[in-house]
């Protein structure tokens, strides 16, 4: 029988870098409300407010690149195809070299005209306009470290995002501090400097000599560019629909509540960010492994990888919720509100927004894994639903007889509509009412072959469970039909691969598994051996040792039509093709 193990322990030495991640384009504005709210006042916090969702608009071209440039490279890595990978790469750098300086071109040109379209008005005009002359010097290193995060971590440097995560947050912090005194462009220039050193950090990863990333000559470029944009697009149309309800929102504050409820929308904006960015990061730690394993058409890694996903996340999200339930000043006070009728409003704010976070936190990873599914239609459904549509209505039919209120229970409602949309969906799809995991994830039928054509196993690191492995394969193989010598040179090879990665990738002390995948073909069995232990090359360990050794790997090599290795995400992934005819 196969377990989990190995996909959890990937999926979790991903989900903290991965939600770290997700907050680079948002923390630095973050940090800077902090401080703002406490040494610049309150309307300088309220113009925070204003330009908030400009940094939703570069995290959603940053976006484009981490989750359809990511997912897209991961899907290659799972079919092996490396020179594929770095020409992704590749279109990605050029896209956000082109659109980061087109945004700050256009930023810095069009200050005063985009700070009046965010809803700045009186005495938020200026601070408004300051803080985004200096924010958008910035535009291109930010979204330059979005785009980076992905590639670095699939490449084989998972825990370089966190160092670059901690160096962004460190400088920023410090040189805030060090210029609060000018203002708010000094409090942008402060975040637009931390950028570029993080960015700075992430370079690093191209120094090792393990590094596969590489720039190519573009090829196709167009074809490439619009399928990262069209895999990209879910994740992308999530924050851009944020930054036009932000703006809609903001402008019915002002017009039908009051200037100070707009300040109570900005905490809740900020939290929202933040605790969204956790929510969304445990979401975005799935798209390499669900790619990846998606590219190599295995339905049950992808099913653990969804299950394991929403377990977690909902371990996270569920307390989150209670403790924004009981303590909702939480992030008002961290701002610095302190004036009775904001603090109030705020409050009440964070409270609704408490109830959301488990209901959000199952849209977006189910967002995520339609994104990586190739599922974009249901991905962009879920983005646009969730991020605007149903929030916008709710809030318009809210607002006149509530107030505020109204906006805050607008965010909640729009939540859970959309999965209920969203569930309504995998119904008409699979012509059943049913919400197992394998009917949401709505694969077809034929993704990776009949059931009845596999065997799975997981196989702990001792010889002992290696050698007790024969008597599964030859069951295997008699409901098959596969004949006595075909069977017996399959096992014995398993045996021999599977003895060769207990001995050279697994560390004495330390309880490890190996996943044994066998696909009965029709003119060839398939055998995938998946372990997460030390990176132990087969190929290379035959290359260097066949003249010492006649037994083990060089006869596993004298068997196989094809014999191939890979090494993704802290992953080895051993390949036998074992043709029949050569067999007989």
């Amino acid at each position: 029988m196969k377990n989990d193990y190995i996909v959890r322990k990937t999926y979790l030495s991903f989900v903290i870098v991965s939600i770290l991640t997700s907050i680079t384009a948002i923390v630095g504005m973050l940090i800077d409300n902090v401080i703002v709210g406490r040494y610049l006042g309150q309307d300088a916090l309220g113009a925070m407010g204003i330009v908030g969702p400009v940094s939703l608009v570069f995290s959603a071209v940053g976006n484009i690149c981490s989750g359809g440039g990511g997912a897209r490279a991961a899907r290659a890595l799972g079919r092996g195809e490396r020179d594929k990978v770095c020409l992704i790469f590749t279109v990605n750098i050029l896209f956000v070299l082109v659109i980061g300086g087109l945004i700050t071109a256009l930023g810095m040109i069009f200050t005063p005209q985009i700070a009046a379209l965010l809803g700045a008005k009186g005495d938020l005009l200026e601070p408004s306009c300051r803080y985004l002359y200096g924010y958008f010097l910035g535009a291109l290193p930010t979204i330059m470290l979005t785009a980076m995060m992905s590639f670095v971590k699939i490449d084989g440097s998972p825990k370089l995002p966190l160092v670059c995560i901690v160096v962004m947050s460190a400088s920023n912090i410090l040189l805030d501090f060090a210029m609060v005194k000018m203002g708010m462009f000094g409090m942008a220039l402060a975040t637009t400097i931390s950028y570029c050193l993080a960015l700075a950090a992430a370079f690093l990863h191209f120094f090792k000599k393990t590094s596969g990333l590489k720039l190519v000559k573009p090829q196709k470029l167009f074809s490439e560019l619009s399928q990262t944009v069209v895999t990209g697009f879910p994740t992308a149309i999530s924050r851009i629909s944020d930054t036009v309800k932000v703006l809609l929102l903001n402008n019915m504050m002002v017009a039908f509540v009051s200037v100070a409820a707009v300040t109570a929308l900005n905490v809740r904006t900020q939290a929202n960010n933040f605790l969204s960015a956790v929510i969304i990061g445990i979401g975005q730690a799935a798209t390499p492994t669900i790619s990846m394993f998606f590219g190599e058409e295995d339905k049950t890694a992808i099913k653990d990888t969804l299950k394991i996903t929403l377990k977690f996340g909902l371990s996270v999200a569920l307390p989150l919720m209670v403790v924004l339930l009981i303590f909702p000043g939480i992030f008002p006070k961290m701002f610095g509100v302190s004036e009775p009728e904001i603090l109030s409003m705020a409050s009440m704010a964070i409270r609704f927004f408490a109830i959301t976070i488990p209901i959000a936190l199952i849209n977006t990873v189910l967002m995520n894994f339609y994104q990586c599914t190739k599922r974009t239609g249901m991905a962009t459904m879920i983005c646009l639903l969730q991020s605007l549509v149903y929030t916008v209505v709710f809030a318009l039919a809210l607002i006149h007889p509530f107030g505020a209120t109204g906006i805050w229970a607008a965010f909640f409602l729009g939540e859970v509509c959309t999965i209920v949309t969203v569930m309504v969906c995998v119904f008409v799809k699979n012509k059943k009412i049913s919400l197992s995991v394998s009917s949401i994830m709505m694969l077809d039928k034929d993704f990776g072959g009949d059931a009845n054509d596999r065997l799975e196993l997981s196989i702990g690191n001792s010889m002992d469970e290696v050698m007790a492995i024969s008597s599964g394969i030859y069951k295997f193989g008699k409901n098959r039909d596969i004949d006595e010598k075909t069977l017996h040179i399959l096992s014995l090879c398993i045996e021999e691969m599977a003895g060769n990665i207990v001995r050279h990738s697994f560390k004495e002390g330390k309880k490890r598994w190996l996943d044994l995948i066998i696909l009965d073909r029709n003119e060839h069995i398939v055998v995938r051996f998946r372990d997460n232990g030390t990176a132990f090359d087969p190929i290379a360990y035959l290359n260097n040792h066949a003249s010492k050794e006649g037994y083990g790997i060089p006869l596993i090599h004298s068997f196989a039509d094809d014999f191939e290795y890979r090494y993704n995400m802290g992953i080895n992934n051993t390949i036998i093709r074992l043709k029949k005819h050569n067999i007989k």
